[in-house]
């Protein structure tokens, strides 16, 4: 059985070997595109980063109508939606990651001599693209940030009240990143206040560990990162 891990350490936590890209979901066209890479936070790097075919594993379409529908699976690289979403949620994974005394690989941990530490990487980003009241409630079934409010309706210095919830409850305790920065950890109703600092693409991230005996990995590593713009 899986078992969550303490978030001892909130300044150290979101910037874990797993976690070290961030997604965000950029226009294009008439629709989005899944991008990776260090554009948007306190993380250093190349801004976007390429990925593999099947990164994606599933995408999740709010609509109008405050129902979310699946979007048809593709190996498309990079990824893109043409859907009409209110807001558009995307689960993705690396897969297994084992690290030695040398290096870090993307293999599971039986297939690594010496390896030292090892775990699964899931991750998701879920763009706010119109505001309804369906969108204060999660979306799917993983870790996710929720809006507790309209942040589309928000200015910088203004707060935004998010809970951070997994299978739909509440996670008490864990360390919420703004623009790549921690601002401090949910409480016991799984909110947070957030201060929003600029225009434009705003990032707020979480993650979690659980513990992993599939032989493949000591841990599972979640992160979610709720996107939204606000105007220029």
């Amino acid at each position: 059985m899986s078992r969550r891990i303490p978030a001892l350490m909130l300044g150290t936590l979101l910037v874990l070997p797993a976690l070290a890209h961030d997604l965000w979901l950029e226009h294009e066209g008439k629709g989005l595109v899944l991008q990776q890479g260090h554009k948007y936070s306190a993380h250093t790097g190349s801004g976007s980063l390429p990925y593999a075919p099947g990164f994606v594993k599933s995408a999740l379409c709010l609509g109008a109508d405050g129902h979310a529908k699946p979007l048809p699976p593709t190996r498309t690289v990079p990824w893109k939606s043409g859907a009409d979403c209110t807001a558009l949620l995307v689960a993705v994974s690396s897969g297994y990651w084992s690290k030695t005394s040398w290096e870090t690989k993307n293999q599971p941990q039986d297939q690594v001599p010496g390896a030292l530490r090892s775990w699964l990487s899931e991750e998701s980003v879920k763009r706010i693209e119109r505001w309804i009241a369906a969108a204060a409630q999660p979306l799917g079934d993983g870790l996710e940030v929720v809006p507790l409010a309209n942040p589309l309706a928000l200015k910088p210095e203004d707060k935004l009240i998010v809970r951070v919830t997994e299978n739909h409850k509440p996670v008490v305790g864990v360390p919420v990143a703004y623009g790549g920065t921690t601002r401090g950890a949910t409480g016991a109703d799984g909110t947070i206040a957030i201060r929003l600092r600029h225009n434009g693409i705003n990032l707020i991230s979480t993650s979690v560990e659980t513990s992993l005996a599939d032989g493949k990995a000591d841990l599972r590593i979640r992160s979610a990162t709720l996107q939204f713009d606000l105007p220029q």
